[in-house]
């Protein structure tokens, strides 16, 4: 190692991505920035960032960007990867400008993928010079968020690490269509690293997955943001009450989340409504936070007997700005998260660091999470969800009592362990 440092090149095009387009920035764009800023602060590392042809522009400007970062670009772009870039900004705008439209639609996706191919085509002729071969004898290990290693990391010695997530289109048949969409097939094998986020996601991967080696798997735990924080501050919880349109006069319990059918919202919702109605419940309101869902009234219809409730008991946020998350975590009752399959569960740990009781599913990588720190139910079960209800709701104590167990859980999961787990399994596999 070059100064006994450990020379990583991590693949950052999530990350301009998320530039690119705000809407870019799901759960493997966070954890993305939250590793590489873990990254960044050790002093043992040497990183070089890496994006595809495309992106190689736009993963300049977020180096300028975030100035602290220790980090630095492992291939310059040149003039052709910055009007690529902008061709790829005007492309992702107008894709999304005409979502809706699929003949357009899907023409813009091919017009990308052909500007990729093309890019790809051209650095070819960059990759087998002397200069950069030169240059990927530096490099220790590759590391990525969420995809294979480019062709020249997996013909050369180096090694690589892949975060792994979850198996959800193979493991829910209704998310079946999307598994052909799944990148996981690409990199699979018995030659990679892998960084399994839960111990069921391992788990999931060996049994779904003979072709690797589970002992190449490592659990490194996500980790909410330092944001998330108790916030005991009446005016602040009372302008975002205001700001969201919750009565002043009400207490409310929060959701967050969206509504994919594995999230299990309907049924939350809908025995919430049973819950006020059976004990006469008036001084409490349900929060829906997240996308504004324009179908969710109609389905909840469908569903739901007491559909004709729904407005006098539950209250949609629609997009809910990170500053005032913390607020609500913080003045909410309990927070409601009953999945049907997670592959960590980041909602419940963000609510717990802000000492809020949760309310949580008794299924796949949920309880490594919140542990004894929470109730914990049959996602499918209306009536659990009713007893959880009215348990926390008649019981202040108890809320009391898992808002303290959920503070000191939190402090089992920071982005600086889950960084230290994966260098330590990098320097380890590296020797």
């Amino acid at each position: 190692m070059n100064n006994d440092k450990l020379n990583i090149l991590f693949d950052a095009s999530i990350l301009v991505d998320g530039e690119i387009d705000h809407g870019a920035r799901t759960g493997i764009y966070f954890v993305a920035h939250n590793v590489l800023m873990a990254f960044s602060k050790r002093t043992d590392l040497r990183i070089f960032l890496m994006a595809s042809p495309t992106r190689l522009a736009g993963l300049e400007h977020f180096i300028n960007q975030y100035t602290p970062l220790s980090t630095e670009l492992f291939i310059k772009p040149g003039i052709l990867s910055h009007y690529a870039f902008r061709i790829l900004k005007i492309i992702r705008r107008l894709r999304k400008k005409f979502f809706n439209i699929a003949v357009v639609r899907k023409f813009l996706f091919c017009l990308e993928f052909t500007l990729e191919i093309i890019q790809e085509y051209a650095y070819n002729i960059l990759y087998y010079s002397p200069r950069f071969s030169k240059k990927l004898k530096e490099i220790n290990c590759f590391f990525s968020p969420m995809s294979d290693a480019p062709w020249y990391i997996e013909r050369s010695r180096i090694k690589s690490f892949i975060v792994l997530y979850d198996v959800i289109p193979f493991k829910l048949p209704e998310y079946a269509n999307q598994k052909n969409n799944k990148w996981i097939h690409y990199f699979l094998n018995s030659r990679n690293y892998y960084f399994a986020i839960s111990e069921h996601t391992k788990k999931d991967f060996c049994e779904l997955f003979p072709e690797i080696d589970e002992h190449r798997i490592s659990i490194s735990y996500l980790a909410a943001d330092d944001v998330y924080r108790p916030i005991d501050d009446i005016s602040r919880l009372s302008y975002v009450k205001k700001k969201y349109g919750i009565p002043s006069n009400k207490k409310f319990i929060f959701s967050l989340c969206t509504l994919e059918p594995r999230k299990n919202l309907i049924r939350s919702v809908k025995t919430f409504v049973m819950f006020a109605e059976k004990n006469a419940i008036d001084d409490l309101v349900f929060i829906l936070g997240g996308p504004s869902w324009k179908s969710f009234e109609k389905r909840l219809q469908r569903e739901s007997k007491t559909s004709e409730l729904y407005k006098k008991y539950v209250i949609q946020t629609g997009y809910v700005s990170d500053e005032d998350l913390p607020v609500l975590y913080s003045g909410a009752e309990w927070f409601v998260y009953t999945s049907q399959y997670e592959g960590f569960g980041l909602p419940p740990l963000e609510a717990m660091q802000c000492g809020c009781p949760v309310i949580t599913s008794n299924n796949s990588s949920l309880p490594e999470v919140v542990g004894d720190a929470g109730i914990m139910i049959d996602w499918d079960s209306d009536e659990q969800h009713i007893d959880a209800y009215e348990k926390y709701y008649f019981n202040e104590e108890l809320r009391k009592e898992n808002s303290r167990k959920g503070l000191e859980r939190a402090k089992m999961f920071s982005w600086e362990k889950m960084a230290t787990k994966m260098i330590d399994v990098m320097k380890q596999r590296t020797r």
